[in-house]
């Protein structure tokens, strides 16, 4: 199986919302593994609806 271009590398993620998660995604495809760090009260996009189940439609 071939390794993935960004395969070892850590990112660590301070961001919220739609746009910057979308990218960390895109990171995290990528082969990167990515820790995200939240505020304690959470990234307040996953009360955007709740759509799936009772969680917000962007995060699942």
């Amino acid at each position: 199986m071939a390794s993935l271009p960004l395969e070892g590398i850590t990112v660590v993620s301070l961001e919220q919302a739609v746009a910057a998660p979308f990218a960390t995604r895109q990171l995290t495809d990528l082969g990167a593994r990515v820790i995200k760090v939240e505020r304690d009260t959470g990234d307040f996009a996953r009360g955007y609806d709740d759509r799936v189940s009772g969680m917000a439609s962007y995060f699942v």
